[in-house]
């Protein structure tokens, strides 16, 4: 925002502004050509910034090591409510995934799962944003991609899922955020598998299965012995892991009254 058009209005407005921070940008590869810039635009939106709040451990660090002692750890989460926990699925055993489509996918790990259980639909919905992914993925008969969807589908798109997945890069490619889709997964019902990426098992969410590449593969064949349909497995998303919580403890730390 510090290098965008708008920012000489929020710099000069005399309004408090608060600063949440996602991926971090300083590391995200998508940026790697301009990481100068970026550091100068995260110092400038420091140095500017009255509140700063980060979704995850990694960009808590980021946030300390501009200066920000002050920033606050407020994890990521959903709007449990949006997310009916009933199942719609037909037909073969539906592992999904719902995110942008790019080098943070382990594109070696997806093909190689995709490859062992030929008889499960692997659906993954979002936009590639690197094209080198796109015929390895279609090359995979049981891989169907259903290309950008727009978020108000999602939770429609989730009843039609067994498990969500979460086959995230570990290590380089990963961007210090906090996943999203762990917490949009578990509020409708779906057991998780995901890599063992930063806060995978560590935001208070049961029904999440962390295994890395050597230990996928039997992790997907324990689920899917029981037949076509894998039970939901509905919990509570604990109430510090909402977009509500989120919202007003931003609100909180700002001074601005709510209800």
């Amino acid at each position: 925002m510090s290098v965008s058009n708008v920012w000489d209005t929020v710099a000069h407005t005399g309004r408090r502004v608060a600063f949440d921070m996602l991926d971090d940008w300083t590391d995200h590869y998508a940026f790697e050509v301009i990481r100068s810039e970026v550091k100068l635009a995260y110092q400038r939106l420091f140095d500017r910034v009255d509140i700063v709040t980060a979704n995850s451990e990694a960009t808590l660090a980021t946030a300390h090591a501009f200066g920000r002692s002050d920033a606050h750890l407020v994890t990521n989460g959903c709007d449990p409510e949006r997310f009916p926990t009933s199942s719609l699925a037909q037909g073969p055993t539906t592992v999904g995934y719902v995110g942008k489509i790019g080098k943070r996918v382990d594109l070696e790990l997806v093909l190689g799962i995709a490859a062992a259980f030929p008889q499960v639909v692997f659906t993954f919905a979002g936009p590639i944003l690197d094209r080198e992914y796109e015929a390895p993925l279609r090359s995979q008969a049981n891989i169907r991609l259903l290309g950008d969807v727009h978020y108000d589908r999602v939770p429609a798109l989730l009843q039609t899922f067994d498990i969500g997945w979460v086959p995230h890069r570990v290590g380089a490619g990963e961007v210090g955020g906090d996943v999203i889709k762990t917490y949009e997964y578990r509020a409708a019902g779906l057991p998780v598998v995901t890599t063992p990426v930063l806060g995978a098992n560590d935001r208070g969410l049961t029904g999440v299965r962390v295994a890395g590449r050597e230990t996928q593969k039997s992790v997907f064949a324990a689920l899917i012995a029981g037949g076509e349909r894998v039970p939901r497995e509905t919990t509570t998303i604990p109430a510090g892991t909402t977009w509500r919580y989120k919202a007003v403890a931003l609100l909180d730390r700002l001074g601005v009254e709510h209800s």
